[in-house]
């Protein structure tokens, strides 16, 4: 993740989920998905919405839903899945859209405000347009759960 100091760098990828804005660094983004079919594993961890084969390769697909414990709306035509590095694999991200590729400018980013959920999920908060976008921290997304 962009240090604050290189965070006017960094592009980041913008999508949104149950109408709020969240972020990603670009560098954390390998690429952008239509929703393809999605094979259901049972038992599995519930925010594991199931898996995708990307040309051979079977990704996990975590629903940011799931994982914000935010309502589940309705699939359509925008939602994306963001494949993203994890720790040792290719992990998808179920979005509802991809909304733009930005760049932040450093005055326009504060830390989080020192809740505990956002310090756990959110390395800080952007304001672009009237706005407030969420830049989250991977890692913590993907593998630490409350």
């Amino acid at each position: 993740m962009a240090v604050a100091s290189d965070i006017g760098k960094v592009q980041f990828v913008v999508f949104s989920v149950n109408q709020q804005l969240y972020s990603l660094s670009i560098e954390e983004v390998v690429e952008i998905l239509r929703v393809p079919a999605i094979t259901s594993i049972p038992g599995i961890n519930e925010m594991i919405e199931g898996v995708i084969n990307l040309r051979g390769s079977i990704i996990p697909v975590v629903s940011i839903h799931k994982r914000f414990e935010l309502p589940i709306s309705e699939r359509n035509k925008k939602n994306r899945i963001v494949i993203v590095q994890g720790k040792n694999e290719n992990i998808g991200l179920m979005v509802d859209e991809v909304r733009m590729v930005t760049k932040f400018e450093e005055e326009n980013v504060e830390p989080p405000p020192g809740l505990k959920l956002d310090e756990e999920i959110f390395t800080g908060f952007a304001k672009l347009n009237e706005q407030v976008i969420g830049i989250l921290h991977l890692e913590k997304v993907l593998y630490e759960q409350s």
